[in-house]
């Protein structure tokens, strides 16, 4: 599989793909409502390489932006980056 980047509509959903400094990165939206679970694993297995793993992440609440209230990003975790208590 050949990943783009650019903009892409999947059904209700806008769906971003960029790599950015390196990373991977997704967002999904919906004009009304918050993407489903389904949803979201839907466009990652679709838009994004398999062989990555994404996260939802939280940064510092001061680094915390929300322009779109129905929008998920999914930022690709390098291995070796993560800690798992």
């Amino acid at each position: 599989m050949t990943v783009q980047q650019g903009v892409f509509k999947e059904k209700e959903l806008r769906v971003i793909v960029s790599k950015d400094s390196g990373y991977w990165h997704l967002s999904v939206s919906h004009p009304t409502r918050y993407p489903t679970w389904d949803e979201i694993k839907e466009v990652r297995y679709k838009y994004l390489p398999n062989n990555i793993t994404v996260g939802l992440l939280f940064p510092p609440k001061e680094e915390y932006v929300n322009v779109h209230k129905n929008c998920f990003h999914l930022w690709e975790v390098k291995k070796g980056k993560i800690i798992l208590a």
